[in-house]
């Protein structure tokens, strides 16, 4: 008997429009709610949470570790299809799939009720350690592409780091803070959905396939 084949067919542009339109959608949701809600007139909570950037296992929260993961499995298949730089694929992977655990399980917040400072301070000098580790892989890359990673890299950093510490002594109650933190998630959203996208047309421009098979059992 031969084997289970599938194949798994991704359109890169129709994909990533989709996942973009629900990226603004989310973004939108959570400003126009959060201004309602301050200074109009109140929403419930449970219902003001359920789309709240700043809050955890909510539909922005699963929607960003759903990027996440994303970007780590097409990392993961293009470090299979690469000879150069293999283990700075697959580093890529498994940080972004750290990034995704954490994106639901808040690490980084129960980190920062365990130490004095905000996690951000550390976040940043670790980022700077591995962008200089990483100098040499960005230049082996097409110029195009190596200025599309940074650029990408850049916005997510800038809403995870960057924003968050500007907002720390903010008001969580003021409108302010609901600005800021959509800012900061859209800006982790929108890098991390740049990074997909430009890892998406590189496979499909490369002819990348991605097939799956199961193989028969065999009989005892």
């Amino acid at each position: 008997m031969p084997d289970h084949h599938f194949e798994i067919v991704i359109l890169p542009r129709e994909y990533c429009q989709l996942l973009l339109v629900v990226l603004v959608s989310l973004i939108l949701i959570h400003s126009g709610s959060s201004y309602y809600s301050l200074e109009i007139e109140e929403i419930s909570w449970l219902v003001l949470q359920l789309f709240h950037l700043d809050e955890e296992n909510n539909i922005p929260t699963w929607y960003s570790s759903f990027l996440l993961l994303n970007c780590a499995f097409v990392l993961h298949v293009v470090s299979k299809n690469k000879l150069d730089y293999r283990a700075h694929w697959t580093f890529l992977s498994l940080g972004f799939l750290i990034l995704a655990i954490d994106e639901v399980a808040g690490m980084h917040e129960s980190l920062n009720t365990t130490i004095d400072i905000n996690w951000a301070i550390l976040g940043a000098i670790l980022v700077m350690l591995v962008g200089i580790l990483f100098v040499p892989f960005l230049l082996s890359l097409e110029r195009r592409l190596a200025i599309l990673f940074t650029i990408s890299g850049l916005l997510y950093v800038s809403g995870a780091i960057e924003v968050e510490l500007l907002s720390e002594d903010m008001d969580e109650d003021s409108l302010e803070y609901g600005f800021s933190t959509a800012l900061e998630e859209g800006l982790e959203m929108l890098g991390a959905w740049m990074f997909l996208r430009v890892n998406l047309f590189a496979m499909d421009k490369q002819r990348v396939e991605i097939e799956v098979s199961l193989p028969e059992k065999k009989a005892n």
